[in-house]
């Protein structure tokens, strides 16, 4: 099978990849069967993609990968809703915002993760009231850290971009100065 996106183009996937949400996630009932992926290469960060909106795309984590001192409990009802009787056949993903230009702030909904089965891919977005919707994934003592790092990437960057122009520069100045004469 394949979906047109509009992010990501063509992706192929089989029925067994697809993970069925049947209530959809909150705001969003429509989307119910989606295809989770890497964002990239060693990342700890994923993409879940709608299958029935090919327009919508949320960024995921794995909250353990961040807090790994947190506890979920999963009530009954939840677990007897994704065919799950013991919580060793799930997985747990939350999802992240990003505000645009300020990576920094970026923050996970700790309060509505979402459950999947690993054995059937049946999920479910549950609610637990202890946690916060809006949690930070980076700590407010390790933000300068992480824009100065930031700023130090750019800068050097835009040194690597710079001698690449010069380099370009050197190569094409014979080719003018042998038109010119």
């Amino acid at each position: 099978m394949e979906i047109h996106g509009t992010r990501f183009g063509v992706l192929e996937f089989k029925d067994e990849e697809v993970i069925i949400l049947n209530e959809g996630l909150l705001g969003f009932p429509l989307s119910r069967r989606f295809l989770l992926f890497p964002y990239g290469q060693d990342s700890s960060f994923f993409w879940l993609q709608s299958v029935d909106e090919p327009e919508i795309a949320f960024i995921v984590i794995n909250p353990f990968d961040f807090f790994g001192d947190m506890e979920f409990v999963i009530l009954d009802a939840d677990a007897e809703a994704i065919g799950c009787p013991s919580g060793e056949e799930v997985e747990i993903f939350t999802l992240v915002t990003i505000p645009e230009g300020r990576p920094e702030e970026m923050r996970t909904n700790l309060a509505g993760p979402v459950v999947v089965n690993t054995v059937n891919r049946m999920g479910r977005q549950i609610l637990i009231k202890e946690y916060s919707p809006r949690q930070p994934l980076i700590p407010q003592d390790l933000r300068q850290t992480y824009m100065q790092e930031r700023e130090a990437e750019k800068r050097r960057q835009g040194h690597q971009e710079a001698r690449r122009r010069i380099r370009r520069g050197e190569k094409m100045m014979p080719q003018r100065m042998a038109a010119a004469g």
